[in-house]
């Protein structure tokens, strides 16, 4: 919606409350209605069973987790696929890691875990949730009383269990990198040998005989070429994990020209009513689709809004629009004017009186205005206001920042109505006051005003631009229509209508998503139960409703030659086979000169390769060029074999290899600190990664999801 939705996002009442890690809760899901006897068995890692019940608890913690970081996260169906593969890769790395923790001797015992609750060092994420918020200390015999209150329930004791065994997994993770870390070392002939690479150079000079000297009609290509060529280079194409590819037609459904001259003629409509209302925060409500609260606004604030300037200078009281912005068409009564400090930079106390946070500290009315009223007190007596901010102010927000804000105009919406009138418009730099909200009593200091920017008191009346029943079901037919040519010939039917095939692939039998299309795990599900080929019938995905053909089936093992992989295995083959006539033209030729000279082409000449950067000025990204500029056996001043690039076959003669000269002194602790670093960084994952594929991991989540 444009501007308007980021109107909308800012309007929310300045809020403060002291953050509070909570346990979490578990939502079991009910797998045996129906019958009972319905398997739950989501995948074996190695035999062990992934109940789908734990799957989902765990699924169900992360998506609590995020709105806890982000109370405005939407958790939709692409973030939720997203968290479902984490949280199953995380599962299956937790059996890997328990199963060779065991064989190492890896263990947890319950005065480890004590000492992690309630020791002197205590887990990281047990001192942020104990430490006592207004003295900064963590007490363990204080923590320890907690624990034992929380044990008492039954529910809050099923949850700690809970937590505490995410503890123990941790240490689990935390010991194993250690060991695994710990036993690296980089020995001193490879930081010599990283060392001499690092600052050696090469120079060269080379002939390049480019792939396309050879036309294509001399390197054809047969099924046999291409099934030879996989044989003798296995490793490349093997597919370790079936997958499927499908082209698609998409028909979008958005409103037509008639929605939209619908939509313009009501709020149309509403012009004259609008302008003679009394009420407008209940014109608004009633008639507005997007409830966006009446306020100043400074032009900026409105700088997507095709017509601001308009907005900014129609006569108070007039109507403007309706306009069209983003998704939305728009009246807007203009109600006033005034001029704000663009900025405010003001200091604050708040005594609250309710709770802004769990486990947060509120007072009833009457004690919170007598304590707002010492606090004033000891301020006018001198006292230091960050410390009394620290000690007596309930936003958590602030109270550690000496109680400070900087506030932009843009934001003043956003606070609370009578926070936001005194440090904007009544009250002045220098000046203090006491201000209810319906947060409590905030003692207010304003530090510094900036310059004054105009602002347009705005109300907005806002119809979305929907799209019809007619329409969308106009739309309906059109893909229908298409689907049931298609059934004849897909390939054929997108030609015919002027359309564009779109493909998709890497689909894998546990996917939410397709490229380009977002959450369609219908669309998924039968690209599995299809047969290569296969036209689908309409499928709704989003704003859109999806025709398509399934184009590829990979299966474990080699992969297939099909019309998706046969251009890509062409290009090998094809390479394959030009290199080697090239070769052959420059057979018996013993000089970078004579090689040249026998296509037309020029000696070319590199300076300052490095073993470390596979790119090479004037020839681009050539590995194998550089492997041999630098390599011990290849002498000096001859001429190399042909080396078959990137681009074409090279031939080359290193002119001299050298020393980077004026170097600092080695230090060989910081040469084996760094290396070790990158190594070290990624050496727990590698392990694991390694032992996932040794292990026999089995997914089955499509059988249920």
């Amino acid at each position: 919606m444009a501007v308007i939705q980021k109107i909308r996002d800012k309007y929310a009442k300045l809020a403060g409350g002291v953050i509070v890690i909570a346990l979490v809760g578990f939502i079991l899901m009910d797998y045996g209605k129906g019958g009972g006897s319905r398997s739950t068995t989501i995948g074996k890692v190695n035999g062990e069973k992934i109940d789908a019940r734990d799957y989902d608890v765990a699924v169900k913690q992360r998506e609590d987790e995020m709105k806890r970081q982000n109370p405005n996260a939407t958790v939709d169906e692409n973030t939720q696929a997203q968290l479902r593969d984490q949280v199953w890769n995380e599962m299956v790395s937790e059996r890997l890691l328990n199963d060779i923790s065991q064989k190492l001797g890896i263990t947890v015992g319950s005065a480890e875990l004590k000492d992690m609750v309630s020791g002197p060092n205590p887990d990281p994420t047990i001192k942020q949730m104990f430490t006592n918020q207004q003295t900064g200390v963590f007490n363990p015999q204080e923590v320890a009383a907690q624990i034992q209150q929380i044990k008492r329930n039954p529910e809050s004791k099923k949850q700690w269990d809970a937590f505490e065994a995410g503890l123990v997994k941790s240490r689990y993770t935390t010991k194993f990198n250690t060991m695994v870390t710990g036993a690296i070392y980089i020995p001193k002939f490879m930081l010599d040998d990283q060392h001499t690479s690092r600052n050696t150079l090469a120079k060269i000079n080379y002939v390049k005989l480019p792939y396309t000297l050879v036309p294509d009609d001399q390197a054809k290509v047969s099924d046999d070429d291409i099934k030879k060529y996989m044989e003798a280079h296995k490793a490349m194409f093997q597919v370790r994990e079936a997958s499927r590819a499908i082209d698609f037609v998409s028909f979008t459904i958005q409103p037509s020209a008639e929605d939209s001259a619908s939509t313009f003629a009501a709020l149309d409509k509403l012009k004259t009513e609008f302008a003679v209302a009394t009420n407008d925060t209940d014109f608004v409500n009633r008639n507005s689709q997007s409830q966006i609260p009446i306020a100043y606004f400074t032009k900026q604030q409105l700088q997507s809004i095709p017509n601001v300037d308009e907005l900014m200078s129609a006569p108070v009281n007039s109507i403007v629009g309706p306009f069209y912005d983003g998704n939305n068409y728009m009246l807007a009564k203009i109600k006033d004017r005034k001029s704000f400090p663009d900025s405010v930079k003001c200091r604050h106390i708040l005594i609250a009186t309710r709770q802004l946070g769990e486990g947060g500290r509120f007072f009833s009315d009457t004690a919170a205005k007598a304590r707002i009223d010492s606090v004033m007190a000891m301020v006018k007596a001198g006292a230091k206001f960050d410390s009394l901010a620290a000690t007596y102010s309930d936003d958590a927000g602030s109270k550690n920042k000496g109680g400070e804000y900087d506030f932009p105009l843009g934001q003043k919406g956003s606070l609370a109505k009578e926070f936001g009138d005194f440090v904007f418009e009544q009250g002045h730099t220098g000046e203090s006051k006491i201000v209810k909200t319906e947060l409590g009593y905030h003692y207010i200091e304003i530090l510094h005003q900036g310059a004054p920017e105009a602002s347009t008191r705005i109300a907005f009346v806002a119809r979305e631009l929907a799209t019809s029943d007619n329409t969308q079901n106009a739309i309906s037919a059109k893909a229908t229509q298409f689907a049931s040519q298609a059934t004849s010939g897909f390939d054929k039917a997108v030609k015919a209508n002027g359309y564009s095939a779109i493909p998709a692939g890497g689909l894998n039998k546990n996917s939410y998503a397709v490229n380009g299309l977002g959450a369609s795990r219908d669309l998924v599900k039968w690209a599995y139960d299809a047969k290569l080929g296969d036209v689908s019938s309409v499928y709704a995905v989003g704003d859109k409703y999806i025709v398509a053909k399934l184009t590829s089936i990979m299966e474990p093992g080699m992969a297939p030659i099909n019309s998706q992989t046969r251009p890509i295995l062409e290009g090998y083959v094809k390479k394959e086979k030009k290199a080697e006539i090239l070769k052959q033209k420059a057979k018996g030729k013993t000089t970078l000169e004579a090689i040249a000279q026998a296509e037309n082409l020029q000696v070319g000449t590199a300076d300052s390769l490095s073993f470390i950067r596979a790119f090479v000025p004037n020839m681009g990204n050539e590995p194998k060029v550089v492997g041999y500029s630098f390599c011990k056996t290849f002498k000096e001043n001859t001429l190399s074999p042909a080396i078959s690039g990137q681009d074409g076959v090279f031939f080359i003669n290193v002119l001299g290899r050298s020393a980077i000269t004026d170097q600092q002194p080695r230090n060989l602790a910081v040469e084996r600190q760094m290396l070790e670093y990158g190594v070290k960084n990624n050496a727990s994952s590698m392990v694991l990664n390694g032992l996932r594929e040794k292990a026999e991991v089995e997914d089955t989540r499509s059988k249920i999801y």
